[in-house]
């Protein structure tokens, strides 16, 4: 095993030589490509009620690659951790913002440490805000949690995998999972957990918190993002370390919130750290007692926050997508859309672009559940003002599609029935809705028909599928078939919603019946138009110029390759800067790396040689003033006066003693007088006074200052040693008895238990 240092100087081990045993693992597991849904939850799509779409193009290269929503892309979905789904947005099939969905993961690999069974390594240099893995697993529901948690116990397993989604939706990989059950704990991790939209439902997911190295471990944060059995010894490893892990029951070291909520607030490790010192040094532990949902609601109000840029909005739209926010949270994220008043259109505008309708569906559905009998905190209050404060100043909306799917009206409804007394406040509410009434609802595009048969259909009458050299165009034959616009079309093979009566629609059409009105419509999903009307297949053009129409279109095809050409350069260009910014930084940590060790072990030889002289020089003081003080010293008193004098100064301090404990004691054993008798508990009171008393005095000595009262610490102790001394006092009696009985009775236990 070797170390090595990232660029943030982090010390990292490396396990490069330890043996792969990624294949043994998967034996002792099912191996899943996808969670797998009881039944309870299979049709329960918890994340969203539709499709949320990007507003991307297509970037298909030579190699028939989509480019669309990349990581340096400024796509919505990416940037609010919402992942494209086929067919469903304008970028084009397979875009790269479908990491969960194509299992793109970070090559890793399965080993065994020294103490902790398995982990998972990085086999390459993974950079920082990478996707690693999928936490996969069963989903099941708090019911049956309840009874698997059991039954595990019941069946001595050991190490439980649950990791929660939301309330109601958690994650067993216990028994069935992916190779992410294998991440270890850390106190300070190189990796988190983060949630995503996937398919209108919600995925975990493993991102590189920071640079990982080539044979670094990885791991998170159990404590933040897993829960499962009791707690449990850590061995990380790290500065950090506290050494204890899991069960939800940390102290000083528990993160005081998720990853998504601290992007959202700006917060940082340094104000996580700064604010646990001020609570050690004020002897406050930071416990489950005072963590709630994995959400310190005392160092959320204490943030001094910083005024929301532009740049963050996507962290707030993706935090506040996030399931039952706490409504501290809330406020606090809101109160940073106000801190710059210069910025809040800007801000708004930027928020509306980012699904922000449908954020703020999410933000009040969280809200009103957390409203109890109908009455609203002072913190409920302030978020329902910011709430409405935002969509007042909301860029005027062209269709009522994003409200419709965000719930808002529906929310906004409920939320005036918790606010009859704010009349101004219901005004503006009204207000709101009211605007919203005049705007019409678009049709949307259904999914396509996935079927082989609609894909070969589409190849004809879809453009932006088509990936040939030449566009595709339905060549008019010479024959009387040329009569008709769609020329020698195979119409009988055509889909169903393609055809009116055996008459093709002209390309890229199909119609859908409208779910209200029952009414035929038509739509295009290449130019995003539909309508009422059947659309008309334009009029075959005869040009007079085809020779130059064929030129202009090879030019533009030339224009096309050359810039695509220019891309694939620049992006080759781009890459081989990459790799080279990574070697060199990569040797220059190495180089930093061992300048430090000498500087530091130099540092250490200097350290341990001025300890050793100060040790060396104390010593002889110590000598001198030993020589000089036995000089000074009268003659000695005879053994038996000293012992005298320490006699009296004992019994002095034992009174002291029995006197503050005699304030205590009694009335600790009171209850056990109808059982012993006044008498009896007066002995022993008396008994339990001295026996501390003079355990008291051989502890702290005879010079020891005797407090004037017990502090709450030393009465549990006291307390509790009365409890044991009485009750063994009381088998005491009883086996006296016994005895007593047994002798008047003429048997000898022992005896008997000879003959038996």
């Amino acid at each position: 095993m070797s170390t090595n240092s990232t660029e943030q100087n982090v010390s990292v081990n490396l396990f490069n030589g330890y043996d792969d045993k990624t294949e043994e693992v998967k034996t002792q597991f099912v191996v899943l490509d996808e969670n797998h849904y009881i039944p309870r939850l299979k049709n329960y799509y918890s994340a969203a009620d539709d499709f949320m779409t990007c507003d991307c193009q297509q970037e298909y290269d030579d190699d028939d690659i989509n480019w669309a929503c990349g990581a340096d892309s400024d796509c919505i979905n990416r940037l609010t951790n919402i992942e494209c789904v086929n067919d469903q947005c304008n970028c084009g099939d397979d875009c790269q913002n479908q990491r969960f969905q194509k299992h793109q993961f970070a090559d890793t690999s399965i080993f065994l440490t020294a103490k902790k069974g398995y982990g998972m390594r990085a086999n390459v240099d993974i950079p920082a805000g990478t996707f690693i893995i999928e936490y996969m697993g069963d989903i099941i529901d708090q019911e049956e949690y309840g009874i698997r948690k059991e039954k595990y116990g019941t069946e001595g397993v050991k190490h439980f995998y649950f990791m929660m989604i939301q309330d109601n939706e958690i994650i067993d990989a216990t028994k069935r999972a992916s190779l992410a059950r294998y991440c270890n704990h850390s106190c300070d991790p190189n990796a988190y957990v983060d949630k995503w939209v996937v398919k209108k439902r919600f995925k975990m997911g493993i991102f590189a918190k920071r640079d990982i190295t080539m044979g670094e471990e990885i791991c998170f944060d159990y404590n933040v993002d897993r829960y499962g059995a009791e707690p449990q010894k850590c061995y990380c490893g790290t500065a950090n370390c506290i050494g204890v892990m899991g069960g939800k029951t940390q102290s000083e070291s528990v993160r005081l919130l998720p990853h998504s909520i601290t992007e959202a607030l700006g917060v940082t490790a340094a104000n996580e750290k700064k604010w646990l010192k001020i609570q050690k040094d004020n002897g406050i532990k930071v416990t489950k007692a005072n963590i709630d949902s994995n959400v310190n609601v005392e160092f959320v109000k204490s943030l001094e926050l910083e005024p929301l840029s532009v740049d963050e909005v996507a962290k707030v739209v993706s935090c506040l997508m996030q399931p039952e926010l706490d409504v501290v949270v809330l406020k606090r994220i809101f109160e940073r859309f106000y801190m710059n008043e210069e910025e809040t259109e800007y801000l708004t505008q930027r928020f509306n672009r980012l699904h922000g309708l449908q954020a703020l569906g999410h933000a009040c559905k969280s809200f009103l559940s957390t409203i109890h009998d109908g009455k609203l905190s002072d913190d409920h209050y302030e978020v329902a003002k910011q709430i409405i404060g935002i969509l007042k100043l909301w860029p005027q909306l062209r269709t009522k599609n994003s409200v419709q799917n965000s719930n808002l009206e529906d929310y906004l409804n409920k939320l005036k029935s918790f606010m009859t007394n704010d009349t101004e406040f219901c005004q503006l509410i009204e207000e709101i809705i009211q605007n919203w009434s005049s705007l019409k609802i678009e049709f949307r595009i259904p999914k396509r028909i996935n079927s082989s048969e609609s894909r070969s259909s589409s190849a004809l009458f879809d453009d932006r599928r088509s990936r040939s050299e030449e566009p595709s165009k339905a060549k008019l034959p010479s024959a009387p078939a040329a009569q008709k616009p769609w020329g020698d079309l195979n119409v009988a093979a055509l889909p169903a919603n393609k055809k009116i009566d055996d008459y093709p629609l002209p390309t890229g059409w199909e119609w859908a019946h409208d779910t209200n009105t029952n009414k035929k419509y038509f739509f295009n999903r290449e130019s995003g138009m539909s309508a009422w009307e059947k659309p008309e297949w334009p009029q075959i053009k005869q040009s007079a110029n085809k020779k130059e129409e064929e030129e202009e279109e090879r030019q533009l095809r030339r224009e096309r390759d050359h810039e695509k050409e220019l891309r694939r350069i620049q992006q080759d260009l781009e890459r081989t800067r990459k790799l080279e910014s990574q070697q060199k930084s990569r040797s220059e940590r190495e180089r930093n790396n061992e300048l430090n060790n000498m500087i530091n072990q130099a540092k250490k030889d200097a350290a341990e040689a001025i300890l050793k002289k100060e040790k060396e020089e104390e010593k002889r003081q110590k000598k001198l003033e030993a020589k000089e003080k036995n000089k000074k010293k009268p003659k000695m008193e005879s053994s038996k006066q000293i012992k005298q004098v320490d006699e009296k100064k004992l019994a002095a301090a034992e009174k002291k003693w029995v006197n503050l404990l005699a304030k205590y004691i009694p009335s600790m054993i009171k209850k056990y007088q109808e059982l012993l008798g006044h008498d009896n508990i007066k002995k022993f009171g008396r008994e339990i006074t001295h026996l501390l008393a003079e355990k008291e005095v051989k502890r702290h000595g005879v010079d020891y200052k005797v407090p004037s009262s017990l502090n709450e610490d030393r009465k549990n102790k006291t307390k509790l040693f009365a409890k044991e001394y009485v009750h063994k006092q009381i088998s005491k009696i009883k086996d006296r008895k016994k005895k007593r009985k047994l002798d008047e009775a003429g048997e000898f236990p022992t005896e008997k238990k000879q003959k038996s």
